[in-house]
């Protein structure tokens, strides 16, 4: 939800004490997104079904002349001060502004400007914080005369983290954030970049992400590895079946004839990328005809591919999703995210919500000496200006 006119104001407060009075600063906002399912499939081509989250990133900005334009992170706590024409990769947080600006400029210099971001995602959790930032700042600069679509944010937040950045990721992350739509899920084939929005409404059902106080990162090597055995798996197939745009283009009976050519980790692999489409396009099913048993089945046997045969979960996220599904009513539940930590999303009934948030908190704790975060949200809409 767009916060109240009342912090707003206090915002551009803020934003006024930080780099002066003068016109008050645009306000824009980009959410986090939560992958319902469809998981590693979006950097093999294949489909996913994210949602936005009601929580994200907000993006005050103001044109000024001449630089240095300045940009200040209360979640890092540090301003930067960004020389537009010469924008270097230094490491750290401030890459992701530097990437969105670098991009932008490749196609057109941009005034400078000051900006002030602010955020309620937790971080490094698996709910896109980092695309979340990029949209944001990449739709914020239609105030300095940036002429972007939707789409188009999203490309120029892909590039920034792909290029600048230098993590390899898929597209779904920024499609969500950009493109999202409320009460709908968003079904995107990662290959063609088509998209359509499902209505994600189910009667008596409620959606939640519960952290399990790990803290992950895309950048590590074995999201990295997953990448290379994906792109190794392909090659090998279609050295045998033909030419395959990506791996998500093998059918099921096409993979059964080679897998006992290919050696276990690539078929393991292989296996959960063909499978996992096959479970976007049943959920999409379930979405549109009512049917959240079915739907959380799925979401438990995307979970069990990627624990066992992707080879991404985790103890804290497996404890997370068992004790999770042994409260009275789960439909179903499963890791959401790239994995090695972050996230699990939960579909229950919503009479079980309340109960859910007393028992299994402690349950957690218990078991792994962590300490959880729990987010109950509904499907929200994407990046856009705020107005008040």
């Amino acid at each position: 939800m767009p916060p109240a006119g009342e912090r707003v104001k206090n915002w551009r407060s803020e934003f006024a004490e930080r780099f002066g009075v003068g016109e008050p600063p645009s306000v824009y906002f980009a959410p986090g997104r939560v992958n319902l399912i469809g998981e590693h499939t979006d950097y093999n081509g294949g489909l996913v079904l994210p949602v936005a989250t009601e929580r994200g990133t907000y993006v005050l900005l103001r044109p000024k002349e001449g630089p240095p334009t300045r940009v200040y992170s209360t979640h890092a706590g540090e301003e930067l001060r960004l020389d537009l024409r010469h924008l270097k990769r230094r490491g750290d947080w401030g890459d992701y502004v530097r990437g969105v600006l670098q991009v932008l400029g490749d196609e057109d210099r941009l005034p400078d400007f000051d900006a002030l971001i602010l955020g309620d995602l937790p971080l490094e959790a698996g709910l896109s914080s980092s695309a979340s930032l990029e949209v944001a700042l990449a739709t914020a600069t239609r105030s300095l005369g940036a002429k972007l679509t939707p789409e188009q944010a999203a490309l120029v937040a892909w590039r920034a983290e792909n290029e600048f950045v230098g993590v390899p990721c898929g597209i779904m992350d920024q499609f969500a954030v950009a493109l999202a739509r409320e009460g709908h899920a968003l079904l995107l084939d990662c290959s063609s970049r088509r998209y359509r929005h499902v209505p994600c409404d189910l009667p008596g059902t409620a959606l939640l992400v519960a952290h399990t106080g790990v803290k992950r990162s895309l950048s590590a090597s074995l999201y990295r590895r997953r990448r290379e055995e994906c792109a190794e798996a392909l090659r090998i197939i279609t050295g045998f079946l033909g030419p395959r745009e990506n791996l998500s283009r093998v059918t099921p009976e096409e993979l059964d004839r080679v897998k006992d050519l290919l050696p276990e980790t690539l078929r393991l692999r292989a296996e959960h990328v063909v499978g996992e489409n096959r479970r976007v396009r049943e959920a999409v099913s379930c979405l549109e005809g009512n049917d959240p048993e079915r739907l959380g089945e799925l979401l438990n046997l995307s979970h069990a591919s990627l624990r066992d045969l992707y080879r991404v979960s985790s103890p804290e996220l497996d404890a997370l999703q068992e004790i999770s599904l042994a409260q009275p009513g789960v439909h179903g539940c499963r890791l959401t995210g790239a994995g090695f930590g972050g996230c699990v999303v939960v579909l229950l009934r919503e009479e079980a919500l309340a109960s859910y948030l007393e028992e299994v908190p402690e349950r957690y704790r218990q078991a792994t000496g962590r300490e959880p975060f729990f987010m109950p949200f509904r499907p929200a809409a994407g990046a856009r200006r705020i107005n008040g």
